[in-house]
């Protein structure tokens, strides 16, 4: 994946992307070698290139000829199974696309299957909705107090003749 390292010239749904599913995607799928490239240039390219070749064939069934298990974590493109010279299988232009048209996009070229929620991970998902909710409705509750504070210290100092 490819895209400007600011939301400027349509990479703001690859970076909301980057930060918002591709950890979903890499939490389920924690073999699959995922490489960023983030650049400075807002005109530059912002592609998803799929390569579906880059694991070697299975060989599960043989354990003598069983190939290493990929790296979990991609921390340098020297770690990755995706070989500098082979082509991508697909390339989806992702500039200026939401998060969940790239999504869509990805699953529709590779033909992935969308794990659903088991029920702990929707209760989860529940309480964690709540929470922000909560907190939401606290911010603005501070946030009212703190400017009838504001509004009153300015009464009081315009009561006393200090405005200027």
């Amino acid at each position: 994946m490819e895209f400007n390292k600011k939301i400027y010239g349509g990479h703001h749904g690859a970076r909301k992307f980057w930060r918002e599913m591709l950890p979903r995607i890499k939490f389920r799928n924690p073999a699959i070698p995922i490489e960023i490239s983030r650049h400075e240039q807002a005109e530059g390219p912002s592609l998803l290139h799929i390569y579906t070749t880059a694991f070697p064939p299975d060989t599960s069934t043989n354990p003598a000829t069983k190939a290493p298990t990929p790296p979990s974590s991609t921390p340098n493109a020297q770690n990755t199974l995706t070989p500098d010279t082979a082509k991508p299988e697909h390339t989806i232009d992702i500039r200026s696309m939401s998060e969940l048209t790239i999504l869509e996009q990805l699953i529709a070229k590779t033909g992935a299957e969308v794990i659903e929620m088991t029920p702990e991970e929707q209760e989860e998902w529940e309480e964690v909705q709540k929470f922000k909710e909560t907190s939401e409705r606290d911010r603005q509750t501070v946030r009212d107090k703190l400017m009838r504070e504001r509004h009153e210290q300015e009464l009081m100092r315009i009561a006393r003749g200090d405005a200027a």
